[in-house]
């Protein structure tokens, strides 16, 4: 969802920043956490910055940065633009899943406010899975709940711990470079990049 069907990331960066002013965070590079729950993601950044925290107060930072990201999602709907016709033409075609490391409130705020649920048949979001990205959990349990084998499903993501995940979980990797670059995302082990996801009609064209 974020990265792929919105324009996103720059709120997320936004609100890591935002959640994480009062610490002396001098390495951040939104990429490197693109994809993971907050909480992940945190943790990561206070470790590249050599910062310790216990669990408690990463909770409280990761929550923080979860509502100031909502928050602006929700205001401004950054849905990228020919993402719901492309959705609705390939719906026409494949089994569609929605598996995103964002939070329910996030994802089904998403899918209501742009009337996509029905284009579904199955939606994950961070709280349906115990392992997150980079661990494959989240789209083994999509491509069971599609009913599908793994090496004939398409992930598409844009972000390395995406990748990371589709990879391990069999899945064909598709990377498209809005939030990290084509560079990263074939060295995470993408199969093949899109430059956009009305690109994704010509490759389900093809099924």
């Amino acid at each position: 969802m974020d990265g792929v069907l919105l324009n996103s990331s720059p709120i997320h960066a936004a609100a890591y920043q935002e959640a994480l002013a009062g610490l002396s965070i001098s390495n951040f590079s939104y990429s490197r956490v693109a994809g993971m729950r907050s909480a992940d993601g945190i943790r990561t950044i206070l470790n590249e910055n050599r910062i310790h925290l216990p669990d408690e107060q990463i909770a409280t930072l990761a929550k923080a940065k979860s509502a100031i990201a909502l928050a602006r999602i929700l205001e401004e709907n950054p849905i990228v633009p020919g993402a719901v016709a492309v959705l609705r033409t390939l719906a026409g075609r494949l089994k569609l899943a929605l598996a995103s490391s964002a939070s329910e409130a996030g994802v089904n705020s998403f899918l209501d406010r742009n009337e996509l649920r029905p284009l579904f048949q199955c939606v994950l979001h961070s709280g349906d899975v115990r392992s997150a990205k980079p661990a494959p959990e989240i789209f083994e349990l999509a491509i069971d709940r599609l009913g599908l084998r793994a090496a004939e499903s398409l992930v598409v993501e844009d972000a390395v711990a995406g990748i990371q995940a589709a990879k391990a979980a069999g899945a064909v990797a598709c990377g498209i470079p809005s939030t990290c670059s084509a560079d990263e995302l074939v060295h995470a082990g993408a199969d093949l990049i899109i430059e956009s996801l009305e690109d994704l009609l010509e490759i389900g064209a093809r099924t």
